[in-house]
Formats: structure tokens, C-alpha cells, sequence
């Protein structure tokens, strides 16, 4: 899984994405989101071998929106930005499980009120997982909202699933300024190369079922257009006479080819060796590896849990690590703490050296520095 970092600059959002080593990525899928600015996604660029940085748009991580606090008309005006957007995807022929669907990585645009996503390899496990994650992340501001969300949630979590357009309904009778009402749109009697071709939803998908040469462009590109018509910052206002878009391998194969280049390099890093406790009784072997290091049997407040032993303190010793050096402290425990067989007082720091004998109560460790 790749490792994400989302971050605000004063032209955007930038999410950071480095790749582990095992990820590819589909190069004519990665090509079609650089040559293609399209409304609701951010645009890739690479900016070294393993790394990818997505930008294009202004606005904050969802999650941060949701647990600021939302009505149900605010929550429905994000569900039903989500659900067109992956309405358009998959009308497209994308990969689903390619769209990052975390609402820690979504973003959303708090002024225009728009999700934006970006595309990786597989990132996710499905829409209504994704729902679940927001209604649950999210604070509502009323009972009312959270009983609303609740019964949204159960219609969309039934056993017999949804569909895209049952759910904008029910975001229309639950909040009707969430989602527009549905467009529809005549079929032109021919298509004239002059003209922009005008579809609404259901007619992109009557066209899919066309011969090509009955078709001025292909279908993604058409319902791409569709999306980005009315927002002269995507729509494209010269049409006729631009190229013909460009063909998406990536649409009719089964399996992405993967991208060599975005193979992880190997680069070999230190080795740290921690100073280690080896419980004499039970042979387990612990790397000292914090500052503050606490040894007992109470599981939730010790870092080395002594288990079978009623003699040792819940909150036994502690051990620091300054400097390369390791000191050990009692915490006032019951039966002591001893270094080689001699006491170390309540409250105080005694050094340990490379092959001593830790003893709590009458359990004894070997102390070996690294």
C-alpha cells in the first residue's frame, strides 16, 4: 500500500504519494489524468522515480468536515457529490477499486461544496464501505440529522443493494437542495460536426450502446463532457477543432500492465541494535527500544509484561535510556529491584552494564547492552 500525506498550499491541496515497493500503476491510465483536466479529479504528476504529487484543486480532507460537525443537508450535498462522481466513473469504464476513497485523502472543496479524488492502485473496498466511514467519522449537528443519516445507511446497507439513481432520490426527499432535480435532455435527430453534442445522463448511456462510427467522439469523452459543461474553467470551448481524444487502453483491458520505472529502488539502511532483557524463566528476549522503558505485570502500563508471577509489582521498574546509557529505577514496588544481587533504592537511577543480572522480586533478567 502506497504511504499518503495530505497537505494545504496557497494554489491547493497536494497529496504526496510514495510508493513501498510492490505497487504499479497502469501507464495509459496515469497519461489519460495528465493529458485530461476533468472536474472532481486531481491531476498526477511525478515527482521522483517512486513519488506521485496530485494537486488541482482548493479545499480540505473531508474527514476534518466531518468531525467539525454537519447537518443532513450538508451531509447529503457530499454523499450525493461522491456518488456522481463514481456514477461518471464507472460509466467511463475506470477501475473502480483504483479510486481512493479515504476520507482522510478525499478532498473537499469548502466553498464550492465539491469532492475531488484521485486515482491509484487498488486503494479501496467499495462505495458503501466508504459511506459507512462517513457516517461514522461524522458529528451531527442535531438528532434529527444523525436519525436521518442512520435510515440512509440502513437503505443503503440492505441486503438486496442500491442503485446510484435510488439513492439521489432519497437524498431528494430527505434534503432537496443536496442534489439538483435530474436533467433531461431530447436526442438530437443527427449529430452535426459543428455543434456540441448535448446529452443527459441516460442518453450517454444509449450512446455507449451505438456503433462507433455513429458516435463523433467515444464514450468517455463524451460523458466527461457532459460533467464539465457549465464550468468554463474544464468545459471545452473549442471542440471542433481539437484533435480527437485520445484512446484509453486502459478501458478495455482486464489486467493493467504494470510500470517498471515505478519499482522501488532498493536502498539499504542501517541497522539499530537496541540493548535487550531476557527473562531467564521463559527465555523471551525484548529490545529496550524507547526512552522511557516500564517493566510489571499490568499489560496496559508496561512496555516488558512479567506474566505468572504475583511477586512482581504492577508497575514495577522503569528503565531510561540517555545518551547510549541504560538506568534503571524502582518504583516503590513491593519486593524490590536488585542489580547483581544489590538493592536499588526507590527513586533512584543506578546504571546498567553490559552482562548484569536484573532481578524483580525473585524474577531474574540478563541485561545485554547493543
Amino acid at each position: 500500500m502506497a504511504k499518503l500525506k495530505f497537505s494545504e498550499k496557497t494554489d491547493g491541496v497536494c497529496i504526496h504519494c510514495r510508493f513501498t515497493g510492490s505497487e504499479t500503476l497502469n501507464e495509459a491510465e496515469y497519461r489519460y489524468f495528465t493529458d485530461n483536466r476533468i472536474k472532481g479529479w486531481l491531476t498526477p504528476r511525478f515527482s521522483a522515480p517512486d513519488k506521485i504529487e496530485y494537486t488541482g484543486a482548493q479545499g480540505v480532507p473531508l474527514i476534518n468536515v466531518l468531525k467539525h460537525g454537519v447537518d443532513k443537508g450538508l451531509y447529503y450535498r457530499i454523499v450525493a457529490e461522491l456518488l456522481t462522481i463514481m456514477d461518471t466513473a464507472a460509466s467511463c469504464g475506470f477501475n473502480m477499486p483504483n479510486i481512493v476513497l479515504d476520507p482522510n485523502f478525499i478532498t473537499f472543496d469548502t466553498e464550492r461544496k465539491e469532492i475531488w479524488l484521485f486515482y491509484l492502485e487498488n486503494t479501496n473496498d467499495g462505495i458503501v464501505n466508504c459511506l459507512r466511514r462517513i457516517s461514522t467519522y461524522a458529528e451531527y449537528k442535531s438528532k434529527e440529522d444523525f436519525h436521518s443519516v442512520d435510515g440512509f445507511m440502513n437503505f443503503i446497507c440492505r441486503a438486496d443493494g442500491f442503485t446510484v439513481g435510488e439513492a439521489m432520490e432519497y437524498i431528494r426527499r430527505e434534503a432537496p437542495d443536496a442534489v439538483p432535480a435530474p436533467k433531461t435532455a431530447a436526442r438530437p435527430a443527427a449529430p452535426q460536426p459543428a455543434s456540441r453534442p448535448e446529452f443527459s445522463r441516460p442518453e450517454a448511456a444509449r450512446v455507449a450502446e451505438q456503433p462507433r462510427q455513429a458516435a463523433p467522439q467515444n464514450t468517455a469523452q463524451a460523458i466527461i463532457n457532459e460533467i464539465n459543461r457549465g464550468s468554463q474553467e474544464f468545459m471545452h470551448t473549442e471542440e471542433p477543432k481539437l484533435p480527437e481524444p485520445k484512446v484509453i487502453p486502459s478501458l478495455t483491458e482486464e489486467r493493467p500492465s504494470a510500470v517498471p520505472e515505478l519499482k522501488k529502488r532498493d536502498i539499504p539502511r542501517p541497522v539499530v541494535k537496541y540493548p535487550t532483557l531476557t527473562r531467564r524463566a521463559t527465555g523471551v528476549t525484548v529490545n529496550i527500544d524507547k526512552p522511557v522503558f516500564r517493566i510489571g505485570k499490568e499489560r496496559d502500563r508496561v512496555d516488558f509484561c512479567v506474566t505468572e508471577n504475583r511477586t512482581v509489582s504492577r508497575l514495577h521498574a522503569t528503565i531510561y535510556t540517555r545518551n547510549g546509557s541504560c538506568f534503571v529505577e524502582d518504583n516503590n514496588s513491593t519486593n524490590r529491584t536488585y542489580i547483581n544481587g544489590t538493592p536499588v533504592l526507590p527513586d533512584r537511577e543506578i546504571k546498567l552494564k553490559n552482562g548484569d543480572v536484573l532481578k524483580l522480586s525473585d524474577e531474574e533478567f540478563d541485561f545485554i547492552d547493543g
